[in-house]
């Protein structure tokens, strides 16, 4: 970040994988939405596009082989519900990144813009990404992210 706490949208291009997704309750009470253990993609366009996908680690596999038809509703119903998805237009704004979601799994987040705070650290390495308080699986809480940049980029850049 600069001194101001302005940050430079060209610090955040690049993929980024998950490491760390931690749901802080208002108590100071700790969660992991996804569980200890998840699997994530973000990456930042330097045309201003963004997309991120988020998993548990040890996702279940459904029983059928046609990715539309999908298996039984509940298996349906667990894939929908360990799968986050959404893409569209990124801009920063202050020390927060907003993200103009134009397309996502929860379609009530479509034409919504969700504003994160963004700390960058080791080099820009690591890039934590924290919302605001809000509801999430009936918990009220900072949904707090930690990414860091991929190898694939880092391996690139040589």
């Amino acid at each position: 970040m600069s001194i101001d706490g302005a940050i430079d949208a060209q610090r955040l291009v690049g993929d980024w994988a998950l490491e760390r997704w931690e749901s802080v309750g208002d108590d100071g009470s700790v969660a992991w939405p996804m569980g200890q253990v998840v699997e994530g993609i973000l990456v930042y366009s330097p045309d201003g596009t963004m997309i991120t996908t988020i998993a548990p680690a040890d996702r279940p596999r459904l029983s059928s082989p046609d990715p539309l038809v999908g298996g039984p509703d509940d298996e349906r119903r667990v894939a929908a519900e360990t799968f986050v998805a959404y893409a569209g237009r990124f801009h920063v704004a202050g020390s927060q990144v907003v993200h103009e979601v134009e397309m996502s799994l929860y379609p009530n987040w479509v034409g919504t813009r969700q504003a994160r705070h963004v700390r960058l650290a080791e080099q820009d390495t690591v890039l934590e990404l924290s919302t605001d308080p809000f509801t999430l699986g009936g918990r009220r809480a900072v949904q707090r992210l930690t990414w860091t940049r991929s190898r694939r980029q880092d391996q690139a850049d040589r």
